[in-house]
């Protein structure tokens, strides 16, 4: 063989390792929800039995109302972050030991909830509660 050949073969035996490796990364992740889920303009609930992947929300709140949140994750791992209207980050945080607060709301506008998991169980419950507004 000549080295032309050897090399074309060196080549193809690396792009086929490296097409498996991702191929079997790519299986081993495979995004999913088990359990309960509620989406309402006012709260966000979910308990989960298994989870993987990304969830997300979106709630319009005015300045002054508050969100009352509840995370805990009972294995894996489960975080939430909480994003005001102009993408200022205004919670993050891992639940890994239950968490219950209020979080009062600064600005009126669109804050998004996203929650990220890997082998997840635990429960997620957040309720908005409005202000007295004249």
């Amino acid at each position: 063989m000549n080295n032309s050949r050897v090399f074309r073969w060196i080549i193809a035996a690396i792009c086929i390792l490296c097409a498996v490796v991702f191929l079997c990364t790519a299986l081993s992740y495979t995004p999913t929800f088990q359990g309960n889920r509620v989406k309402n303009p006012d709260s966000y609930q979910l308990e989960i039995q298994k989870m993987n992947g990304t969830e997300s929300h979106t709630m319009e709140l005015e300045k002054g109302d508050s969100l009352r949140i509840r995370l805990e994750t009972d294995s894996g791992t489960l975080s939430l972050e909480i994003k005001g209207p102009d993408g200022t980050m205004i919670y993050q945080g891992n639940g890994t030991a239950a968490t219950d607060f209020t979080l009062n709301i600064p600005e009126s506008g669109i804050y998004s909830i996203q929650v990220d998991a890997k082998n997840a169980r635990g429960i997620l419950h957040i309720r908005a509660e409005k202000a007295e507004h004249p």
